[in-house]
Formats: structure tokens, sequence, C-alpha cells
């Protein structure tokens, strides 16, 4: 197992820089979703945009089997070639994707990812900015109700991090790793995305996502 495989169901096969040149080469823009889970936001955008290489990458490769089923499938039934799904670890970031992303999302992400995005942790977010192009998107989606939750934060060993909506390092620290942060918002009810695990996070609850804006810089 290399460090980015490609995931086609339940099997892998390594991802190299050649590899993703000859996925790209038909696309004009690049989409990455860093801890893409199930991977259903990945093959909504891919369907929505087909001029667009849409990648989903998760620590888990099981977690995006079906999903990564369903793209490969023949265009006839519904297969999507503008879909891949790759296993990979944020931290192991950029590797083969260095300076090739126009649009990069992280939404509603748990453990390790969390943390990155919200801590924030200012050398792992470079690897973010690494792969992206100059002028790229960021826009993160964070289940806000964890970060009103301090005992559960403590539990979780993430007593000490500010409240990401009012801290005023968060964006000191995007700035320093190369992103400008142009937009912070608490949005309450329904969650602004079509993916599976920030639906059962906060869908018809009373629970509230914090949206992070940003924009990759030279």
């Amino acid at each position: 197992m290399s460090a980015f495989d490609i995931v086609l169901g339940k099997k892998t096969a390594p991802l190299d820089s050649e590899v993703l040149a000859a996925r790209r080469a038909d696309y004009a823009a690049v989409a990455m979703d860093v801890g893409t889970g199930q991977g259903k936001f990945v093959l909504d955008l891919a369907k929505d945009f087909p001029d667009k290489l849409v990648i989903g990458v998760d620590a888990v490769a099981e977690n995006m089997a079906k999903s990564a089923r369903a793209a490969g499938a023949s265009v006839k039934k519904g297969g999507l070639p503008n879909a891949l799904f790759v296993r990979a670890a944020a931290e192991r970031l950029p590797g083969p994707f260095e300076g090739s992303v126009d649009e990069l999302t992280v939404q509603y992400p748990w453990g390790s990812l969390m943390r990155i995005v919200s801590e924030p942790s200012l050398d792992h977010l470079r690897l973010l900015r690494a792969v992206c192009k100059p002028g790229a998107g960021l826009s993160v989606l964070l289940n806000y109700s964890v970060f009103e939750d301090r005992p559960y934060l403590k539990r979780l060993g993430m007593g000490d991090i500010e409240d990401p909506a009012e801290s005023e390092t968060l964006p000191e620290v995007y700035a320093a790793a190369g992103f400008r942060m142009t937009h912070r918002e608490l949005i309450h009810g329904d969650p602004p995305v079509r993916t599976a695990w920030g639906r059962h996070l906060v869908r018809g609850s009373a629970r509230s996502t914090l949206k992070i804006d940003a924009v990759a810089e030279d």
C-alpha cells in the first residue's frame, strides 16, 4: 500500500504524478474534497460539472468504495469518469497533487482533520495550501456544536482550542499558511452542502455550521 492509492471499489492501485496527469489532461479544472467520507459530494459535483476533475481524498478506502464503484461504471450506466477517489491522509499531502487544485473543500471534518482546520495547525494547513494553485478557493465547513460543548472537547483532547467563530488568531494562522481568509459565518439549520455526514449532523436540528472561506495566495 502506497501513500496515495486510487480506490477502485474494494481494490486500490498506486497513484503517482504520471497517472494523475493522465486523468487531469481532459479537464479544465480540478476540485478536491479532503476527508470526503462516503464521497457523495464528489459524485454530485462531478455530475454537475463534467468539465472538472473532482477528487475525493480520505484516509479510509472503505469509506469511498461504493462511490468509487459507481463512478467507475460505464457512462451509459451513470459512471463518472471525472470523479476520482484517493486513499491518503491529509497529513501526507500534497504528494502528486502539488500545485494542481483549483477548488479545495474540507466539510464536517473529524479527528485530526478537524484539529488541522480549526485549531488551526500551521504546518498541516501549509500542506493543504501546497495542493492549491495560486488563487484557488478553500471552503471549510465545521460542525459548530462541537465547539459549544467544552466538556466534550476536553474528552476529545481538544479542550484548548479557541472558538473558531471568534478566534482572532485563526485568520492569522491561515494567512501564515498561505490562505487569505475572506469570509467566516455561522449558519443555523440545514447545511449548505450535499454531504451525507453533514446532513446527519445538522439537518432538521438546532445545530450550527461554521463556514470559512479563503483564497490561496502566492
